[in-house]
């Protein structure tokens, strides 16, 4: 036999890379642009404060900077500007050196590293595959992981992106909120072939958790401050509280009884998938990290326009305002649901500061608006442009009013056959509290103390803060997204509400709120220890699920395979797409089978090469025209017919009607278990026991 690839080694190191490349594309610009503005009195803060604003503006400024410049510009202008940045901060770092020599590392600072170190490792370890021998499995949320890979490979190869899952012959415009697949794509860029896009994504995943860790700090710092002493307390409480989520053990323990008792598939692959889903802080970097990227950018905006509202001067406001209303621009290309929610806020806390004549906030928020559909204009005029795909992938409006599911009476409410109407309506609006309960647990109980022992009126801080919670609830509670299955506006707005109640039970656990009773003491203890316990199971299950469905303790997911060969079929699809890395050019295009269970997850995930047609609808939500696809599904299917229908015997027909360079042909196809097909008659550049791939010549 051949010798084994590591491939995971290969990842951790690949992706290590890129987490120390990162910083080049979001902190140090971040730092460079607050040192100049003196954002905040950036020059009169501490190393701690410096370097968490650097990464928090960095964030919003640094991805639509980008956007901007290569879109109206060319690569070499965005490559200048970061030049540009780089030199500012090292001169910067030159002229204060003498007082970097003095600083000096706390206990606290120490544990803090310690703290992001460890979550770096569990990010990596989470995301790439894991090996042994000839076995190679990727980790659950590879389903999308896989999928944002893609475009952190199209924004590589050119800003603004072309979809990577479809080509009717000619490139059509990425229809995504993609800017924090940008960095990464700076950062593949600046690697060349070291970083590949799934490891640059891996990399994004881990900094959009640092970047959570340091918007606390600085909430603390700016909105809420109290001494050093408090000010250490609830940091530190703060970010060990993103550790923690609601009471989905509970449901997650009733799936093992139920698995016990014969219900295979009791056991979910994710800890939040029991419910409409209120992911903890760790899973949401892990899966969607650009939704946590949009919550640190939106938060950071507030923090600059509430610094800016309280320093002296009216250049300096309009300096934090217009630095906000680029973030704020940016975050619209982070994520969509989240910054339509803080959006949301934003006109409400505009409508109160004005009421209450607060004219400086008042005034901020109007520039910062302004800036911001200036800056998010070009990025949505693109996504609104001609040729912009199907839209709704489920037909229906994109947001629909809708009580928020609870899924265990949707069940008992089934078994009666009740599935719809207003008595369902009814049934999800009175457990709501039983709802939300479960899904924020900890949160739950230390929310209400909070809110009960704060005096009124509240303060300014505080009472902003309180709006904010009430926006994202009353909004994802009965409001819905439908672009596609997925409630994404209820699932990723959530996250804001989610945000301010880390901040409330920090200040609830650390006795800001006054001191506990034991039995609220107790309460809390169970209910934290209770969702960290969900953290670590859930972190474990995505990791290890796909393993423990290929030994057949769990139940095999469609998506991944139809047998127990999972971890075989894995590492020779890997072999086989890292075999067209090497050996196609850059721009190449690929084409398997599109009748697939959702989706193709290896050739997302390791191809990086274009897609012709990813799926059966060619992706064409994420952009193209969809009559263009049609033509090209015909070819494919008689490609790849059905089990019983007749397969060519030669490549050449489609091969001269598709814009393709490389076919695949898969051991789970029809096609490969006809012994007269093309699979069998034709020459592959490439073949190993699960895959063979053919040339289809010249490309077109």
């Amino acid at each position: 036999m051949p010798p084994v690839h590591h491939f995971m080694l290969e990842d951790l190191l690949r992706s290590s890379l890129a987490v120390c490349l990162y910083p080049l594309f979001l902190v140090i610009p971040g730092y460079s642009l607050a040192w100049w503005l003196d954002l905040c009195e950036f020059r009169r803060r501490t190393w701690a404060f410096r370097w968490a604003l650097s990464l928090c503006v960095g964030m919003g400024v640094c991805p639509i900077g980008t956007f901007l410049a290569e879109r109206f510009g060319t690569s070499r202008l965005a490559w200048a500007i970061y030049t540009a940045a780089w030199a500012y901060f090292a001169v910067v770092m030159a002229r204060g050196w003498r007082a970097w020599r003095t600083i000096r590392i706390s206990r606290q600072d120490a544990v803090v590293a310690a703290i992001l170190v460890a979550w770096v490792a569990v990010a990596l370890v989470s995301l790439v595959d894991l090996q042994s021998g000839y076995k190679d499995y990727y980790p659950v949320p590879a389903r999308d992981s896989s999928l944002r890979a893609g475009f952190t490979g199209a924004l590589a190869a050119g800003i603004p992106p072309h979809n990577p899952y479809y080509f009717p012959g000619h490139p059509v415009p990425l229809r995504y909120h993609y800017f924090w697949m940008i960095p990464g794509a700076l950062v593949e860029r600046l690697a060349g072939g070291a970083v590949g896009p799934q490891h640059a994504w891996f990399a994004g995943a881990a900094w959009s958790g640092i970047g959570m860790m340091a918007l606390v700090a600085l909430s603390f710092r700016i909105l809420f401050y109290r001494g050093p002493g408090s000010f250490r307390r609830r940091t530190m409480a703060g970010i060990l509280l993103l550790a923690v989520t609601g009471l989905d053990i509970l449901p997650a323990a009733i799936g093992w009884i139920l698995r016990s008792l014969g219900m295979e598939r009791a056991v979910t692959p994710s800890i939040d998938w029991w419910n409409e889903q209120v992911d903890g802080f760790p899973s949401t970097a892990i899966w969607v990290a650009h939704h946590l990227a949009g919550l640190v950018v939106s938060i950071t905006v507030f923090l600059l326009l509430w610094e800016g509202a309280r320093v002296r001067g009216w250049s300096a406001r309009v300096r934090h305002a217009v630095v906000a209303g680029v973030a704020l621009g940016s975050a619209v290309g982070l994520s969509i649901y989240v910054t339509l929610v803080f959006s949301v806020f934003l006109g409400v806390w505009t409508l109160v500061a004005a009421a209450r004549k607060w004219w400086r906030e008042a005034a901020a928020y109007a520039i910062a608006g302004i800036v911001a559909m200036a800056c998010a204009a070009p990025y949505l005029l693109r996504l609104a442009g001609p040729g912009s795909g199907s839209g709704s992938g489920t037909g229906a409006a994109p947001l629909q009013f809708a009580v928020r599911q609870f899924s265990p009476a949707g069940v008992a409410l089934q078994a009666l056959g009740i599935t719809q109407g207003w008595r369902v309506s009814l049934t999800y609006l009175i457990l709501l509290p039983a709802n939300y309960f479960l899904e924020f647990g900890f949160f739950f109980v230390a929310g209400r103390l909070w809110w009960q022992r704060r005096p009124r009126p509240l303060p300014r801080a505080e009472l902003a803060l309180a709006i904010l919670l009430g926006t994202s609830l009353l909004i994802c509670t009965f409001v819905r997204s439908s672009v596609v299955y997925a409630n994404d506006l209820g699932w990723r707005g959530i996250l804001l509400a989610q945000f301010v109640l880390v901040l409330w039970g920090a200040d609830a656990i650390t006795g800001e709120t006054g001191p506990l009773a034991a039995s609220t003491r107790r309460t809390l203890v169970v209910l934290g220890i209770l969702g960290m316990a969900g953290v670590v199971y859930d972190i474990g299950l995505l990791r290890l699920y796909p393993v423990a469905a290929d030994r057949g303790v769990l139940a095999m997911l469609p998506w991944m395979a139809p047998d127990h060969r999972l971890g075989e079929r894995n590492y020779a699809q890997r072999e086989a797409y890292e075999w067209v890395a090497r050996n196609s050019a850059a721009g190449a295009r690929i084409q398997f089978n599109p009748r697939v269970e959702y989706q193709d997850t290896p050739a997302f995930l390791y191809a990086g090469r274009q897609i012709v047609a990813a799926d059966e609808g060619c992706l064409a939500t994420f952009g193209g025209p969809v009559a263009e696809c049609l033509p090209i599904l015909d070819t494919l299917h008689r490609l790849y017919p059905q089990a019983g229908e007749a397969a060519p015997e030669t490549i050449a027909a489609a091969c001269a009607s598709l814009p393709v360079d490389i076919l695949v042909a898969k051991d789970t196809d029809e096609v490969w278990s006809d012994p007269r097909s093309w699979v069998w008659r034709e020459q592959p550049v490439f073949a190993n026991t699960f895959m063979r791939l053919f040339a289809c010549g010249v490309r077109r």
